[in-house]
Formats: structure tokens, C-alpha cells, sequence
């Protein structure tokens, strides 16, 4: 993925994973989960995020 996924909580503190540091993330109704090849990268509880971001 050639995009940087910004996970910003609603603490106003913000998580960056620049391109070539994730390649999937995914959101099952309770986390947000990061990914890289088959490993998770990070795991995030939904009630704590403000917002989900791609930027190029």
C-alpha cells in the first residue's frame, strides 16, 4: 500500500503507519487491527478511536 494509515484516538493523540510499514488493516465491530505480511502489527479498541485515515 502506497499510503500512510493514520489512526487518530479521541484523546487527540495519533498513531502513524507510513507506507511500507502495513499493507492491510481491518475492522471486526470492536478493534482495528493493522497488519504487515501475516503478523499484526497493531490492535486498537474501536471505542477509542476518533477517526481512520488514508493519506497518499
Amino acid at each position: 500500500m502506497n499510503a500512510t494509515l493514520t489512526i487518530t484516538f479521541k484523546t487527540g493523540e495519533a498513531v502513524a503507519y507510513p507506507a511500507g510499514e502495513w499493507d492491510d488493516y481491518s475492522y471486526d465491530g470492536t478493534a482495528v487491527r493493522v497488519k504487515r505480511g501475516d503478523a499484526w502489527v497493531g490492535v486498537y479498541n474501536f471505542d477509542m478511536i476518533a477517526f481512520v485515515e488514508l493519506t497518499a
